[in-house]
């Protein structure tokens, strides 16, 4: 969540950019770094997508490191 924040947040920042009174180098460079963070965000949430999508086709047992206790079975009445 704090990904899609950021870019969120960073969307704002170049929305606000022409109204800040920066210089035209500043102002370059500062779009140039905001461009460079979205597109890794980006990238960083698509892949934890692509991992989720892929757990979730995936048809394998998720093995976990779990206790099951073992229930004794239970004796019929032929066997004494």
């Amino acid at each position: 969540m704090v990904k899609i924040s950021s870019i969120f947040v960073l969307g704002i920042l170049v929305m606000l950019m022409p109204f800040s009174g920066f210089p035209f180098g500043w102002k370059d460079a500062i779009y140039k770094i905001c461009g460079l963070a979205i597109i890794v965000l980006s990238l960083l949430i698509r892949k934890e997508l692509h991992e989720v999508l892929r757990s979730l086709h995936n048809n394998e047992v998720i093995k976990a490191d779990t206790f099951t206790e073992s229930i004794p079975q239970e004796k019929s009445g032929d066997e004494k």
